[in-house]
């Protein structure tokens, strides 16, 4: 099935608005906290109400709060809290929800539970990643953010109809200044500096990256963004051992300003559902090396916009960096194309507009 699409011959945004609570259990900063927020910011500029609820002392809390968006704290200890189930039912009950969406597994689950019998109250999921399989059924209908994730879904005994593909959509901030990036980093004029922007765990391959580098013919730095804080980041500071050519700079909130002072980006996951922090960077009109793996070839074609490599290939990794690094009109032309990609199937707005069109099509009477 396609990703989905606004309904031909609707008028959605004149409708009337929706209340929408979505509910996601969290304490970190990754893909789908960062996607729940830039849905339920885009949501929200186009007339609907939303409510957040999940941890109070989240990151995804307080940038809700930033954004206007309205929280209430949920707990979720586990999968059968049972006061956190009454908690969320009875906010969708005094909140007059029209929509309660979970992301993930455990709130998937919560969310289809809490709406059971409540007449008029829609529950969706998002499925974040492919491995995602259990706790989803109770739902309405299941968002897979990539062909990859629902393959695997349909591979587990989902029903085709009852799964829709809506990638994710990255917002467009101002365009970051190279020649200040590269200062404020110390990227020297005309070294070829390479991007890698995830937390620190064994599927996002920093150490596979760290390696490859090391193999590498032409001359070049790795420039890795994320909390390297976690036992896998220790062992990726380690095997990099005081390597001058990879630089830790720690978490980094402002990635998509750093991402114009680079020349590629690199990513070496295991295991990748979507792959938005690559998606971010075709947004930015670099070209990317990536490994094959779950759905980042729906977002890096080979020889598109980018090079793609087998999982744990590191000589195949080197020999793609070289490549770019040794053909400069290439990696022009990748990166042109990767920003094109992004504007025809990664925008915030088609985001944005296939999720409120699936909304709107699943209180129809007939569904």
């Amino acid at each position: 099935m396609q990703a989905a699409s606004p309904t031909p011959g609707t008028d959605a945004a004149a409708a009337r608005p929706l209340r929408i609570v979505h509910v996601l259990h969290s304490h970190g900063y990754g893909g789908a906290e960062r996607h729940a927020l830039t849905l339920m910011s885009g949501l929200r500029a186009r007339g609907h109400e939303l409510l957040y609820a999940g941890p109070q002392d989240a990151w995804l809390t307080r940038e809700c709060r930033s954004a206007g968006i309205a929280t209430e704290h949920l707990r979720m200890s586990g999968l059968f809290d049972l006061p956190s189930y009454l908690r969320l039912r009875g906010l969708l009950r005094s909140w007059g929800a029209d929509v309660v969406h979970g992301h993930l597994v455990r709130a998937s689950r919560y969310a289809a539970t809490a709406a059971r019998g409540l007449r008029g109250v829609v529950p969706v999921c998002t499925a974040h990643a492919t491995t995602a399989r259990k706790h989803m059924r109770g739902c309405r209908h299941v968002i897979a953010v990539s062909q990859a994730v629902k393959d695997r879904l349909l591979a587990n005994g989902y029903r085709d109809d009852g799964v829709t593909v809506i990638h994710n959509g990255l917002p467009e901030g101002p365009p970051g200044d190279r020649q200040a990036v590269r200062q404020a980093l110390g990227i020297a004029p005309g070294e070829f500096a390479l991007f890698s922007a995830a937390r620190f765990i064994h599927d996002k391959g920093q150490d596979l990256m760290v390696r490859a580098l090391r193999g590498c013919r032409q001359p070049a730095t790795l420039y890795l963004a994320g909390d390297p804080a976690t036992p896998f980041g220790a062992e990726v500071q380690a095997l990099a051992g005081g390597d001058t050519r990879v630089r830790f700079l720690g978490y980094r909130g402002d990635v998509q300003a750093l991402l114009a002072g680079f020349d590629a980006y690199l990513s070496a996951s295991r295991r990748e559902a979507f792959g938005l922090s690559i998606a971010e960077a075709c947004a930015a009109g670099l070209p990317v090396v990536a490994t094959a793996v779950g759905g980042v070839p729906e977002v890096v074609q080979d020889h598109g916009n980018g090079l793609l490599v087998a999982s744990e290939d590191v000589a195949a990794l080197s020999a793609a960096i070289d490549r770019l690094a040794s053909e400069p009109a290439l990696a022009s032309q990748l990166g042109t194309a990767g920003r094109q990609r992004y504007l025809d199937r990664f925008t915030v707005e088609r985001m944005v507009q296939s999720t409120e069109a699936l909304y709107r099509r699943l209180q129809e009477p007939s569904r």
